[in-house]
């Protein structure tokens, strides 16, 4: 029988996650090597902030780290070797792929933190897809500072964007159901025992 929750949790993901690591560390190595500091620089925007999701605590699901840390190192190897330029799909792809791991681990911090619950499980994906069609058109404009951007390769990005950002919502809705957890977060008071009075305060005069 299948066992979502232990998939999700297998400590396999989290091993590939520091593998991840592993490799884009070994990848400035090798960019400082070749002489390549520009490539370095911009790899280093990268792995910074992994390195220190990786070490900081989160409590995000090991599967979910293992597909941020894809996107790190895809995003990473784009960046640094200028994937972009050489492959047209790469830049589609990208826009796909990084808002579903942002938006999926957005969604489940926010479930963590109480601000959404899981029900009803349309407006937990409408909130994702709301917040990642918000951020990929402030992308785009963040773009349009530095880039010549047209009009159909900037309807596709947002598209994209988009879709990613609904599928992150589905994936995290479904780790929190498959997880057995709470509709809410983990802050949310634990229920009275029945029959339970509660002590009221004596006045002071």
């Amino acid at each position: 029988m299948f066992n979502a929750r232990a998939v999700i949790d297998a400590r396999i993901w989290l091993a590939l996650s520091w593998l991840a690591v592993a490799v884009l560390a070994v990848a400035l190595i090798w960019l400082l090597a070749v002489g390549r500091p520009h490539e370095f620089l911009m790899a280093c925007c990268f792995f910074v902030p992994f390195l220190l999701g990786m070490l900081l605590p989160h409590g995000l699901p090991n599967l979910l780290m293992a597909v941020i840390s894809g996107c790190f190192l895809v995003s990473a190897g784009g960046w640094a070797l200028d994937w972009y330029a050489l492959h047209w799909w790469f830049d589609v792809v990208l826009h796909a792929l990084n808002p579903f791991a942002m938006m999926a681990g957005t969604m489940v911090m926010l479930w963590k933190a109480d601000l959404v619950g899981v029900r009803p499980p349309g407006r937990f994906v409408l909130v994702s897809t709301t917040l990642g069609l918000i951020l990929g058109i402030g992308w785009e404009l963040v773009e349009l500072t530095f880039l010549v951007l047209t009009w159909p390769d900037t309807i596709l990005d947002i598209v994209m964007d988009t879709s990613g950002s609904a599928l992150g919502g589905w994936f995290a809705l479904w780790m929190i159901r498959a997880r057995g957890l709470a509709p809410l977060g983990q802050r949310q008071p634990a229920p009275r025992p029945q029959g339970q009075l509660q002590a009221i305060p004596a006045r002071v005069p």
